[in-house]
Formats: C-alpha cells, sequence, structure tokens
C-alpha cells in the first residue's frame, strides 16, 4: 500500500478537551501548509505522526527514553556475558548460560520483559543496582 503523506512543520499553540478528545492547536508558516489541507472537508481524518525538533530541524531525543533504551540493550547483553552468567547464576547449582541467566535477571526485577523497563522504575532502579554490584564483583574477582 503506498500513502501519500504531507510534511509540514507545526508549533504548538494550546490543548484544550472537548467532548471528543484531545484539541491540539498547531501554529503552520503559510509556506509550510500543504495545499492539500485546504482542499480536505472539516472532519477528515489523518494519522498524524510527530517529532519535536530543536533549531537544527533535527529530532529532540527523550534523554529518558533513551536512556531505557540503553539499559534494555545491557540487559540484553550481560546475559550473554559469561562472566555475568556465572556472577548471577552463583550459588544456584544452574550452569551458566543465556537463558539461564535472563530467567533470573528477570526473576530478581520482577518482570517478563525487558520491555517493562518503559514503565517499571522499580526495575530499573533494581537493574541499576544489579549491574553496580555484578561490577564490583568484576573488579574484586580480577585482584
Amino acid at each position: 500500500m503506498s500513502v501519500d503523506a504531507i510534511h509540514f512543520e507545526g508549533v504548538k499553540i494550546s490543548m484544550s478537551q472537548s467532548r471528543d478528545g484531545v484539541v491540539l492547536r498547531l501554529g503552520v508558516h503559510p509556506d509550510d501548509c500543504p495545499p492539500q489541507l485546504f482542499g480536505d472537508w472539516v472532519g477528515s481524518r489523518y494519522m498524524v505522526a510527530m517529532a519535536r525538533i530543536d533549531d537544527q530541524e533535527q529530532p529532540v531525543v527523550d534523554a529518558t527514553k533513551e536512556d531505557i533504551r540503553r539499559m534494555k540493550a545491557s540487559a540484553g547483553a550481560l546475559c550473554r556475558n559469561p562472566k555475568f552468567q556465572q556472577w548471577i547464576l552463583s550459588g544456584t547449582g544452574i550452569d551458566p548460560s543465556e537463558e539461564s541467566a535472563t530467567a533470573l535477571l528477570r526473576d530478581s526485577l520482577g518482570i517478563v520483559s525487558r520491555s517493562e523497563f518503559d514503565t517499571n522504575p522499580q526495575a530499573r532502579s533494581a537493574f541499576s543496582d544489579m549491574r553496580e554490584e555484578f561490577t564490583e564483583w568484576l573488579k574484586n574477582s580480577s585482584k
């Protein structure tokens, strides 16, 4: 399916609520306003994708979301690390493996999937603490 998308820059002017939902008002410079908008009926529906941009016209990255993305990647990488597997599974009697490390990590954090880092600040905090403990263990084990 081919989609005819229109692109323009808008500036948020206001937001309010109506009985139909949230009303978002954007100011669009006349040179940026696509002519198609003028021809569409009031009530026409659109799929909207928006990204906040900086003064250099580049998308602004949400620092918290980026930190969470890195945390998810770190959790996956750690579970593939044989030393982390050894550390997290020590004393359990379970043979070190990525699958076992992943299962114990999730169980320790009280999550089913790393995607829960998106909405679970307690799991993120616990993972950060766990990662610090592992780093300390690594330092001490190499002495």
